[in-house]
Parts: C-alpha cells; sequence; structure tokens
C-alpha cells in the first residue's frame, strides 16, 4: 500500500483530490457539495479578501469518509491557488499544529496543471501546454509578472519547462490569452453571478456562440506569434479600445447582448485567433522538440474546438486533456506533484474513468426514494433490461436522466450523471435546452458514439473519452442528427468503448438496434442552467421533478412521475415557441480604427469625444487606461517619458487620467496612494536623467518653479517611501530660513528692488509658503468674506468685515492685514511670519508700525494660483499718499487677461504696462523666458518683488516705453494691459489713455507685428472705444497682415456710467468741485465722438497664410474662472472652418447649448433664445424660430459643413464663430442627412449683453 497524497484547489471551483500509487483514488469538487456554482469560499464578512478564503472542509470530509481514514493519515496535503498562492498560508493557520510537517508548496500554478494533464495522460512522453486566464505570481527586480501560458516538454517521469510566457500582473487582465477570452464572455452576459458579489465568465458559452459569427477582416488582429520564438504579441490597451469601439458603433443596448451581432463576430474572431495562436505555438514547440503528442490543462483546455484545431492543424499524434482542465483540477495536479516529488513515485498509470466521486450504497438510494415516494413510481430492472429501457423511452423522443455510481471529476458528465436524448430529433435541442437545461437556444449538445464507429460519422481518427474535442460531423449526417450537429456542422464528441463506460456504449448499439440509423445519441449533464451537476440521490431525484425530463435511470431503478403520463415527443414540442438564433453582421465591416484614436485621445489627451459623452469616457478610462503602455496602435502618450508602471519590484502604477491615478504598494505595507495627472508624469519622470526634462515638465504643468519644486521634494519623498529608485542628478531645493543680512533703507516701498539683481528668493518662498499654508487663497477669503471676487469687496464694508465677520484667527489676520486695511497685533503678526520675517516686511516697506499693531502698506492679491503685491485699491486713509504713481491693484480687466489669454507653451512672452507683473508672472508658467516691461518705476520693483514672491526665475522686469527696451526681438506672445481711460488731459500719467482712450492701444498693436514670431499671438485687455467700429480699426492699424482676430467684448458704458467713477476724489472733494470734474469727463466723452466704452480684449494670432485678416466680434460675460482652453479652442475651430475646403468638416451643436422659447398666451409670437448656462464665454442669443427648427435639425443630422455652404446661409458662419456651432472631422452618430437645404430667407442673429461696468474703474480715484 502506497502512501496516500492530498491535493486541495483554494482558489475558485475549489476542490479536493487523493491520490495513491500515482493514481487518482478519489477526487470531489466543492460546488457538487455546498450547491454553490464555482464555490469560491470567501468569507461573508470579507468577500474580496483572498487571505480568508476557506479551505473546502465539506471535500476534505467527503475523500476522508471514503477511505474511512484520519487527514493526519495523508503523507502530504499540497494546496494552491493563481495568482499570490496564499494557499499554504491559510492551510496553516487552518491545520493542527501536527499537520505541519505534512504540507507542501508546489512551485507554480501552471506545474499543477501540468502534472494533471501529463502524468495520467498514458503517453511516455509529449508536449505540454498550460494555458489558462492566470496563473501564480513570481517576483523579481523587475516586479510582479502572471503565468499566462506556459509549455513543458514530459518524457518519463519528468516534466521540463521549455517556455512560460509571464505578463505584468497589474496588467493581466487584458494580457493573457485566458483573461481576454473571458473579457468578451462577460461583454456577451455569459457570466454567473456568485452570493460573495462575484460574477464567473463562463467561457464554453461563448465558444457555442463563435459558430453563428464570421470573420470581418477589417477589425484589428488581436494576438500575433512571433516566428521561431513561443512569444504571443497581444496589446491589452489596442484590445480594449477595439472592443469599446465596436461597442459604440453597433450596440443598440437591445436585448441580451448576445444576440447582438457585433458580439456574435467577436466570438468568432477571439475563438478563431485562439486556434490559430494556441497551434502556432504547439508547432513551434513540436519542431524544437520533436515530440508529436500533446497534453493540454489549464481553464483555455476546456475550449474542446480550439483542441480539434490543434490536433489538426499540428499534425499531431494524439491529444489528451485533463478532464478537470480547468482550477479544479489544480488538486489533482498537486497531489501527483507530491506523489513524484515527496514520495519519489514512478507509477504513471493512464487515466480511464474519471468517476472518481463516491459511488452511494443501495441503503442510500432506498431512503432517497422513501423521501419522494408519493411523487414517483420506482422499478427496479437488471442492468440488459435497463439498458434497452432506457434506449426504447430514448427512440420514442423520451428525455432520461442517468445517475450511475460515482460523480465526474471535471464539469463533463460522462454518463455518470446525464441526461440523454435521441438526437435524431429534429427539435431535440430546443426540448431540452428549454424545457430540462432552461439555458440558451443557440447552445449545441453533445453526442457520444462507440469508438468504433466514431470515425464513420464524426472527422475523428483518436479517442475523446472525455468529450473535450469537437470534431466535424459527416456530411452526411448533418441533417440526421440535427440535435447534436451544431452552426458549423461540428459536435463536441465522446467516445465510449464497453471496457470504460459499458452502460453507455451498450446503449448506443440498442438505440441503433431500436431504429437503425447510426449509433448516435445526446448527452448533456444533470443539472440545470445556474446549478452544479447532481451529486446525491437526492438531488437527482429532486431535479428530475423540477424539469420535463421524462424518466430517471437511477443506479439500477427506473424512475417516473406519479400521476402523471409520460410525454412523448409531440407533447414536448407542442407550443415549443421557434426560438431565435443568433448571427452576425454582414461581411467586410468597416474598421473602427478613426473610433478607437478619438476614445485614446478623449482618455489621454483630454480631447472631447464626438462618440462618448463625458461620464463614459471617465468610465472606460478608469477601466482601460492602465494598459496604455501595452498600445501598438496608439504608442504616443502624454508624457515626456515612456509610460512605464512597473516602478520597481512591489511598486506599481494604475493610470487613470479622468478620476485618480494609483500608486500601489503590492507588499501592502502601504495604503494605495491616489496621484494626479502632474503627480504621475513626475513620477514617471523622476526614473529618467533631468537634464532638459526638468524644464519641459514644469512648462508641461504650467507650473512656477517653486511649485514644481515642492512638487519634486513631494514625489521624491512618496517614491522613497514606496522604495522606488530615482535617477541621479534630480536636485531639489528645500525651503530653509536663513539668517538675512540687514537691508537697505528706502523711503519707498519695495525700494531695495530698484536693483534688477536684488535677490531674496529664498526667505521670499518662505513667506510665500506660510501665507499659504494659513488658507490665504481667492476661494477661502471670498467664502469667509461671503463675496463673488476680491474684486468686489466694496470700500464702505471694510470695517464691518473687519469687525463683525472675520473670526479671530491667523488667516482672518492676513485678510484684515491684506485685504480689508485693517490693523493686526504686532503679537499675531509675529507668530504667522515670525519675528525675522516680520522685521523683513517692515524693511521692505509693506508693514507699518502702529503702536504694538501693524497696518499694511500693500494690497495681496490672488489671481492664477500666485499671490500679488499692489497698491491700495482704496486710498482712503491719510497716509495714503504717494509722491509717485501708485502700482494698479488686479481688477477684473487684469484678473480677466489672465483667465482669457491662451496659455500654450512659449519660448518668449513680453509683457507691456505690466504693472505689478500679474500677466507676464503668470505667463512664466508656460513660458521659458518673460520680459515685462513698465514706464512705472513703482511698477517694475513691484513686479520683480512679485517674481520672487512667487518663486519665479524666468521673469525680468524692464523699465522703459512699450517696444522701446526690447529692439527688435521676437516673441511668440505679447500681452497687453495698457491705459485705456479715455481722459480729458494727460495728467492721469499711467492711466491715460489720450482723449479717446486708444493711443496707447493702438502703439502696440501697429508694433506687435515686428515684434511677434511667426505663429505668435498678441493678447489685450482694455476698454474697447466704439466696439462696432474695431474690425475697421485693426484693419487700419495693422494694416496688410494674415491673422485671426478675437474680440470679446462685456459691457458698454455710455458717458455717465463711464464718467462717474472718475470724478470722485477720495479726500475733501466739494459737491462743485465733482460737478467741475464731471462736465470735464462728458464733455471729453462728446469731443472724442465716443458712443460707448466696451469693457474687452483683443487677441490676434498670426497666420502663416497669405488670406488676410480674420476678425470676430463676440460678447461675453467677463470672466473670473478661465476660459483660455476656450479661446483656445475657438480658434482651432476657425482653422477647422478655413480647411474645410480641402477636408469636409461636420456640422454640430456645441455640447453646451440649450434652446429657451417663451410663448405669450394668445399670441403666435415666440421668443427663442439660446443659452450656455453659467459659461462665461457666452453670453445669450435672440434667433428665430426657423433658426432654432435648423438647429435642432443640425443636431440630428450633423451635415457636412461644404454642402449647407453650398446654400449661402451666412448664419451658420456667424454662428460659427459665435462658437454655437462647431465643426468636427466625425460625426456623433450614425444617421443620414436631411434632403431639406435651408430656405433663402433672411435670418438674424442678437447677441444679449449685460450692462454691468467693470469694478476696476471704480479704482483710484484722484
Amino acid at each position: 500500500m502506497g502512501q496516500f497524497h492530498m491535493g486541495i484547489n483554494m482558489g475558485h471551483d475549489r476542490s479536493v483530490a487523493v491520490v495513491e500509487n500515482g493514481k487518482i483514488i478519489i477526487a470531489i469538487e466543492q460546488e457538487r457539495l455546498d450547491r454553490i456554482k464555482h464555490s469560491v469560499g470567501f468569507m461573508l464578512q470579507a468577500p474580496h479578501d483572498m487571505e480568508l478564503v476557506q479551505v473546502p472542509g465539506e471535500s476534505i470530509a467527503y475523500c476522508l469518509d471514503h477511505f474511512g481514514i484520519p487527514l493526519s493519515a495523508m503523507a502530504t496535503i499540497t494546496a494552491n491557488m493563481p495568482g499570490e498562492d496564499l494557499a499554504p498560508q491559510i492551510m496553516r493557520g487552518k491545520f493542527s499544529a501536527e499537520l505541519a510537517d505534512r504540507l507542501r508548496t508546489i512551485p507554480s500554478h501552471h506545474l499543477a496543471h501540468a502534472y494533471s494533464a501529463f502524468w495520467p495522460s498514458g503517453f511516455d512522453e509529449a508536449l505540454v501546454l498550460v494555458v489558462d486566464a492566470s496563473g501564480s505570481i513570481t517576483e523579481n527586480r523587475e516586479g510582479r509578472r502572471t503565468e499566462s501560458y506556459t509549455l513543458y516538454e514530459g518524457r518519463g517521469t519528468e516534466l521540463k519547462e521549455i517556455h512560460s510566457e509571464r505578463v505584468k500582473s497589474h496588467l493581466a487582465a487584458l494580457s493573457t490569452i485566458g483573461f481576454v477570452y473571458e473579457t468578451v464572455s462577460r461583454r456577451a452576459g455569459f457570466v454567473t453571478n456568485l452570493k460573495s458579489g462575484l460574477s464567473f465568465p463562463e467561457s464554453g458559452k461563448l465558444m457555442g456562440l463563435a459558430a453563428y459569427g464570421g470573420p470581418q477582416d477589417n477589425w484589428q488582429n488581436w494576438m500575433a506569434s512571433e516566428k521561431s520564438s513561443f512569444e504571443i504579441k497581444m496589446s491589452a490597451y489596442d484590445i480594449f479600445l477595439e472592443m469599446a469601439a465596436l461597442e459604440k458603433r453597433y450596440d443598440d443596448g437591445q436585448g441580451k447582448p448576445y444576440f447582438r451581432p457585433w458580439l456574435v463576430d467577436l466570438a468568432y474572431k477571439v475563438q478563431a485567433e485562439l486556434e490559430q495562436i494556441l497551434s502556432d505555438l504547439v508547432s513551434e514547440a513540436c519542431q524544437k522538440t520533436r515530440l508529436n503528442k500533446l497534453c493540454i490543462a489549464g481553464g483555455v483546455g476546456l475550449n474542446s474546438v480550439a483542441n480539434y484545431k490543434i490536433l489538426q492543424n499540428c499534425g499531431l499524434e494524439n491529444v489528451f486533456t485533463f478532464p478537470a482542465a480547468a482550477d479544479n483540477g489544480i488538486a489533482a495536479g498537486c497531489a501527483l506533484w507530491a506523489y513524484h516529488t515527496q514520495e519519489g513515485g514512478r507509477e504513471r498509470p493512464a487515466l480511464g474513468s474519471v468517476c472518481f466521486g463516491r459511488s452511494y450504497s443501495k441503503n442510500e438510494v432506498d431512503a432517497a426514494i422513501d423521501a419522494f415516494s408519493d411523487r414517483i413510481d420506482v422499478q427496479q430492472h437488471e442492468p440488459e433490461d435497463l439498458t434497452h429501457q432506457v434506449a426504447k423511452a430514448l427512440t420514442r423522443g423520451n428525455i432520461v436522466a442517468r445517475f450511475e455510481s460515482g460523480s465526474e471529476y471535471g464539469p463533463r458528465a460522462l454518463g455518470h450523471r446525464s441526461i440523454l436524448a435521441d438526437p435524431a430529433f429534429e427539435r431535440m435541442k430546443d426540448v431540452v435546452n428549454a424545457r430540462v437545461k432552461f439555458r440558451e437556444a443557440f447552445r449545441p449538445f453533445a453526442p457520444f458514439v462507440p469508438l468504433e464507429r466514431a470515425n464513420e460519422v464524426f472527422d475523428l481518427s483518436i479517442p475523446s473519452p472525455y468529450m473535450l474535442l469537437v470534431a466535424p460531423v459527416r456530411q452526411e449526417y448533418r441533417e440526421k442528427l440535427p440535435a447534436i450537429t451544431h452552426q458549423d456542422g461540428t459536435g463536441r464528441v465522446q467516445t465510449c468503448t464497453s471496457d470504460q463506460n459499458p452502460f453507455f456504449h451498450d446503449l448506443c448499439l440498442e438505440a441503433e438496434r431500436i431504429r437503425g440509423g447510426v449509433p448516435v445519441l445526446l448527452n448533456t449533464s444533470f443539472n440545470v442552467a445556474g446549478q452544479p451537476i447532481v451529486e446525491t440521490p437526492e438531488q437527482a431525484i429532486e431535479t428530475f421533478l423540477r424539469t420535463d425530463i421524462d424518466y430517471l435511470a437511477l443506479e439500477d431503478r427506473w424512475i417516473k412521475r406519479s400521476h402523471q403520463p409520460v410525454k412523448d415527443y409531440s407533447d414536448h414540442i407542442l407550443d415549443l415557441p421557434k426560438e431565435p438564433l443568433p448571427h452576425g453582421l454582414e461581411p467586410n465591416q468597416p474598421s473602427v480604427l478613426a473610433l478607437m484614436e478619438e476614445l485614446d485621445e478623449a482618455i489621454f489627451r483630454g480631447a472631447q469625444s464626438q462618440s462618448w459623452s463625458e461620464t463614459e469616457v471617465t468610465a472606460l478610462s478608469s477601466q482601460g487606461a492602465r494598459f496604455k503602455e501595452t498600445s501598438k496602435l496608439f504608442p504616443q502618450t502624454p508624457f515626456l517619458v515612456p509610460l512605464k508602471t512597473q516602478l520597481s519590484e512591489n511598486a506599481t502604477l494604475i493610470v487613470d487620467p479622468h478620476t485618480q491615478s494609483l500608486l500601489i504598494d503590492e507588499t501592502g505595507k502601504l495604503a494605495d496612494l491616489p496621484l494626479d495627472m502632474n503627480q504621475v508624469h513626475t513620477v514617471l519622470a523622476l526614473q529618467h536623467d533631468p537634464g532638459t526634462l526638468s524644464e519641459n515638465l514644469r512648462l508641461e504643468f504650467r507650473s512656477t518653479p517653486v511649485e514644481f519644486d515642492e512638487l519634486i521634494m513631494q514625489m521624491i519623498k512618496v517614491l522613497e517611501q514606496f522604495k522606488v529608485p530615482i535617477a541621479g542628478g534630480w536636485i531639489y531645493r528645500f525651503i530653509e530660513e536663513t539668517q538675512l543680512d540687514p537691508i537697505p533703507s528706502f523711503s519707498n516701498t519695495l525700494g531695495v528692488f530698484e536693483n534688477e539683481d536684488f535677490r531674496l528668493d529664498q526667505q521670499l518662498r518662505v513667506i510665500r509658503r506660510t501665507i499659504l499654508d494659513h488658507g490665504y487663497d481667492e476661494q477661502s477669503i471670498c467664502e469667509l468674506l461671503a463675496v463673488e471676487s476680491l474684486q468686489t469687496i466694496e470700500p464702505t464694508k471694510l470695517h464691518y468685515l473687519d469687525k463683525h465677520v472675520l473670526p479671530q484667527t491667523p488667516r482672518a489676520d492676513l485678510i484684515r492685514l491684506f485685504q480689508l486695511r485693517g490693523s493686526v497685533p504686532q503679537q499675531s503678526i509675529e507668530e504667522i511670519f515670525g519675528q525675522q520675517n516680520t522685521n523683513l516686511l517692515e524693511s521692505l516697506g509693506m508693514l507699518n508700525r502702529k503702536g504694538d499693531e501693524f497696518s499694511s502698506a500693500i494690497d495681496l492679491f490672488c489671481c492664477g494660483g500666485l499671490l500679488f503685491a499692489t497698491d491700495h485699491r482704496y486710498m482712503i486713509q491719510a497716509d495714503d499718499h504717494l509722491d509717485e504713481d501708485p502700482v494698479m491693484y488686479i481688477g477684473m480687466d487684469s484678473h480677466g487677461l489672465v483667465q482669457t489669454a491662451p496659455r500654450e507653451h512659449c519660448e518668449h512672452v513680453l509683457d507691456l504696462c505690466s504693472g505689478s507683473g500679474v500677466q507676464g508672472i503668470v505667463a512664466s508658467r508656460y513660458a521659458r523666458n518673460v520680459t515685462a516691461v513698465d514706464i512705472n518705476p513703482r511698477a517694475i520693483r513691484f513686479a520683480r518683488f512679485n517674481a520672487q514672491l512667487n518663486g519665479i526665475e524666468n521673469y525680468h522686469a524692464k523699465l522703459g516705453n512699450l517696444y522701446d527696451v526690447v529692439d527688435n526681438q521676437k516673441f511668440d506672445c505679447i500681452l497687453a494691459n495698457p491705459p485705456f481711460v479715455p481722459s480729458p488731459d494727460e495728467g492721469l500719467k499711467f492711466r491715460d489713455g489720450g482723449v479717446s482712450g486708444e493711443n496707447i492701444l493702438r502703439s502696440i498693436i501697429e508694433g506687435s507685428w515686428s515684434h511677434l514670431t511667426a505663429e505668435g499671438r498678441l493678447c489685450i485687455v482694455t476698454d474697447l472705444v466704439n466696439v462696432e467700429t474695431y474690425n475697421q480699426k485693426l484693419s487700419s492699424w495693422l494694416g496688410q497682415v494674415n491673422a485671426y482676430g478675437l474680440i470679446l467684448s462685456t459691457a458698454d458704458r455710455d458717458e455717465i456710467l463711464f464718467s462717474v467713477p472718475h470724478c470722485h476724489a477720495p479726500f475733501s472733494q466739494s459737491l462743485e468741485d465733482y460737478n467741475r470734474e464731471l462736465e470735464r469727463w462728458i464733455n471729453n466723452f462728446r469731443g472724442a465722438d465716443l458712443k460707448a466704452v466696451n469693457f474687452g480684449y483683443i487677441l490676434l494670432w498670426k497666420r502663416p497664410e497669405e488670406v488676410g485678416c480674420d476678425l470676430t466680434q463676440r460678447t461675453i460675460h467677463n470672466p473670473t474662472t478661465p476660459i483660455w482652453e476656450q479661446v483656445q479652442d475657438w480658434l482651432e475651430q476657425r482653422q477647422y472652418w478655413d480647411s474645410n475646403q480641402s477636408d469636409p468638416m461636420i456640422l454640430a451643436l456645441h455640447p453646451e447649448l440649450r434652446i429657451n422659447t417663451e410663448e405669450t398666451i394668445g399670441s403666435d409670437v415666440h421668443q427663442v433664445e439660446l443659452r450656455f448656462g453659467e459659461n462665461p464665454f457666452f453670453t445669450t442669443y435672440g434667433i428665430t424660430n426657423r433658426i432654432a427648427d435648423e438647429l435642432r435639425r443640425i443636431y440630428l443630422t450633423e451635415p457636412e459643413l461644404k454642402r449647407i455652404l453650398d446654400s449661402s446661409e451666412s448664419w451658420i458662419e456667424k454662428l460659427h464663430r459665435l462658437g454655437i456651432l462647431r465643426l468636427n472631422k466625425r460625426r456623433r452618430i450614425l444617421s443620414g442627412e436631411s434632403n431639406n437645404n435651408p430656405g433663402n430667407r433672411k435670418e438674424t442673429v442678437e447677441e444679449h449683453a449685460t450692462k454691468t461696468t467693470p469694478t476696476c474703474l471704480s479704482t483710484y480715484l484722484g
């Protein structure tokens, strides 16, 4: 007597097997006992925790009871699970200490599969192929790898690994052959939902569905073999994209997924590629090993269609697939491995019957019958008589269930737990599917046939005892055996012999004797859909009574229902509906490559998709973005370095641009760390030498150097924590306080910054960080003060906000100090800044000491995420008098230009009339170098200070007049915030725009073209005097140039709205003085022939083509949030319009567009308006009913622009200029175009402008 070796599968489909002397003695799957399909074994409290998977105790007891021995009688106990093999750890925790020396660990999941396939094969030598979704996870310096497929060379008692294909574990879900097949199975709706909340793909159904599809030559190839190699090339990301694109193009969401033609063809595709790729692998291996027999295991081994194709394509002598090829067979493989390697056993008996379940005694059968005695009639028969009884019933068209001895090991019922029928009846497949199995009508049933007659009916020359080869039914028998002939003319054959399966063998021959024909019958497993195969006599009787099975042959008993006539075939088909069958698409469907590219751009570039909604893109990004590094079709990424997500042995990056990416510690010691995309960029960059990468990355982030340094420091610390190596050369500057030398005394604020070379970078970085760390930012300030923006704080409320609204906190003290003109105790200031930095601020002239309190000599504004010192917005106190021109606070104009000016990357930017430096300092985020020019020395000092305060190093402020200080230099972008006040005299100095308000504006525009690079741009914020004339003015000022121009206007102000704010003086102004000043301003307004002054923006781009000047005027709401991306999009849209002649474009509506209709009761007149919600880039637009109808038609049909323009509709271009209509390269929907062209009536679009006065004009009242 040999030793007993127990194997246990702890993954899905838990199972137990015991081996003695190299032979499997007993084996059982846990699902047969607990009746839970696939019996995963998660605890209810921890449904996804692999460490808490339960040992299959019922299966262990089942096997031990067979022998009547305790667990301690096992020589070895070997458990395994796929992925990280926690099974040995679980065993040690569950079993007593006295069993510890029996526990063994098999080296890999695939090795267990290989032993299950080779050891009982009966082949002296053979190639062994293991293919599944996921094998063991191994670790090395390159990270974690998951087994995908493995080839072994089996000779005698030895297994030698030839090749093991391992994929990155975090990408395995679409990188292994098995997982790809399972993914398509899920798409087709073939899943079993488990009580644990998990779902299990039913890939066998997809194999059956594939026969209804056909080839689509224009779809991408997912799997490709390498010549003279065992490697398979697969791109998980490209597979993900194509599935999503096919779904978008073809899926209407109607009915069950497997009826959708695109999924039927996708099933065909993945099945065909599986067959080809496995054939290529086996052919290569056979050539290199000179072996001509094959053993197969792993879940993919259950693909009996592929098994037969491999047999034929590779010219193999024989194929053996282990019946429990999936993970339920791991138990047998573990036990056989232990027998060989631990006991040293060498016996390899060939597998015969796989009925390794326990037999049930006569008493147990009688007890089961007694439990249902009132519902069944029972007869007892001798074996020969029972065979005849079953055959006679089958040939009459009855359905018979068979229960005999021990149950089969694996998913196939081979005669001991079977449902039988005669396949010669035309609709028998429909009857069994609908009345018995309750499953999909398209699914085929298996034939069984005596081995000696198999090749007569099927193209099959080798045994197939375990129903794991699908062979063609010979042409002449296809119509005669309709119930087992699948759509493609094949059948999953089970051969039987008188030695291995005497009942089935004799039954086939008896049926042939009774009805003639050929000895072929139909066999399917004894269960209903979603339930495990029956195990016990009680379950057999119960299932028999729940279905339309006519008879049950339970051991030697012949059972039928009491008091109920047995149905014949005509009864079964009575009222049986003719179920529809799946079908594929028409052949030669077009490629979805363009849709794939669109989705890729939407996920990784943030491009607006015409086919997917933002919600859909977000969901798809979370599912598939992680696979991007595998792409062959779309290898480009937004990252400046190659995308590599395995950062170290135990650190993995999961990329998701639309929600959050994750940095994962595979050891589980650190929590998953969410990352935004800038952090992902940084993590990847830190793996490479900085070189020019550092500056390019800063520009990519549009960050300041100090913000960039802080991010680098943060991510270096993170990577050190996750033990990810960092490339040498990354230098980062920690913010540290240093001892200051005394600062020279100046009478003017920030006077020390007259010296361009004076630096306080380190100290000012500390001050900036202190201010920000206390929550001094625009959003927080506005929330505390309950204002819309910093620009809307009213002077009459300063005291109220200080004393009655703000709490007593450090953040509130900063707001008092820098926004509300309040005083703060010295102690509080020193607690915030520290004594040294408080002294520094005082010495710079920024703080004024008033006894034991400080007040501020400046305001500190937040704009574009940065801090800016300016002079006070409201100069209302006695000591506000300045001996020099003040530095303009950041009003709605300056703030608006920050939000409006495009931020495309630049080499050189010029900031004219720079003031506090806000435009150029914000521009330093996206430019390598910024030059700022202002005629006001005080402004230059403030700008230099603000640059250093924000850690800006690529900013240079120069004193001078416009272009005088930059000679013949060229710039990619010119920004300007010029004086724009139409004033009655030039005494206003820094504010003066001349009598018409346009003197400096004109100078800037006229000089810009000679200082812009070939594709440069000019961005100005200004008052637009008589805005309707600006197309002519710009054409006059620019001369004959090629440009795109966008004039964005907000409110228009007449003479009184404009003049009143400029007539107030801060101190000692009488009513008479005010009236006289008002007269001067009104007279100047009228004398200059001004009609209105509109606050707005002028944006000009050079055009390389010789096509003239394309100018557009449109109305907006002055932006307090960024609209620069919409401005850039507007430019691209105009470029699309120009390119339409050579590249036809599709006309579509802006996605935010809403049409509002107002109707007066009793009137036929409707007022129609276009609205865009809260989007400041748009206003509201009054349109005619006809235009509204045309917009609805455009939405539905998305016509080509060229066809629409042929009808000479000018309103179409106007709506395009306004951004209401858009041009796309492809349609959102696949719908036909209307043949109704727009008519020739004149239609109008009226922009509605709001009448508000920008608050910047209430500044500097004298």
